[in-house]
Parts: C-alpha cells; sequence; structure tokens
C-alpha cells in the first residue's frame, strides 16, 4: 500500500513542491497549485492530472481509479485506491500532475537537466 511517505518523497523531489495542508489533510503543491493531495482516512488520493488522463484511467481500471468532479461541473482530479495502485504508477502520476500544474518556465528547466 502507497503510504503519506511514499507520496511525500516522490512529489518532494520535484522541483519547487511544497508541503501545505489541504483542508487540514496533507496536500503538496507546485506554484501554490494543488497537485496531490491525502484524503481522510488515508485510504485514496486525489492527484490533478489532466481531464484526458483521468477518463482514461478511470475507464481502464474502476477498482483502482476514479474521475473526481466539484458539483458535478469543474473537473479536480483522479482518485488513486492506494491500497491497489503499484508505486511506480503513484510515481508517474505525481510527476504528470507536477507537469500539468506547474509553470512551463519550471518544467522546461526540469527536463533541461
Amino acid at each position: 500500500m502507497i503510504t503519506l511517505a511514499d507520496i511525500r518523497e516522490h512529489a518532494m523531489a520535484l522541483p519547487d513542491v511544497v508541503e501545505k495542508p489541504h483542508f487540514r489533510l496533507p496536500g503538496f503543491r507546485v506554484a501554490d497549485k494543488l497537485l496531490a493531495h491525502l484524503e481522510r482516512g488515508d485510504a485514496h488520493a486525489i492527484v490533478c492530472v489532466g481531464q484526458a488522463e483521468a477518463e482514461e484511467a478511470a475507464a481502464d481500471q474502476p477498482d483502482v481509479y476514479e474521475e473526481v468532479w466539484r458539483n458535478g461541473r469543474i473537473f479536480v482530479g483522479l482518485r488513486v485506491d492506494l491500497a491497489k495502485v503499484t508505486e511506480g504508477r503513484m510515481r508517474e502520476l505525481i510527476e504528470h500532475a507536477w507537469r500539468h500544474r506547474a509553470p512551463k518556465r519550471l518544467v522546461a528547466e526540469y527536463d533541461a537537466r
């Protein structure tokens, strides 16, 4: 099972990520934009990947992933079952969320390394 420590390790390895609570739950941000956070109970995390990626993941593995919408109209991200996702896939999702939320300049600098 993926833990908060695993998520923290993956998120904090990316440039300019800070840990900041999201509604009193552990969250990670870049440029003050949320990229991932845990849900109450630590069984699920929300990662802020693009809508197309979330839709595809939820369609391919509905037992692991679920699209998250606020008020049924505003796309939020992808809910991940931390007991069912692999560590490699979670790392990939966190990086995708970072790329989705980070300033383009920061992504370009990261890719140039």
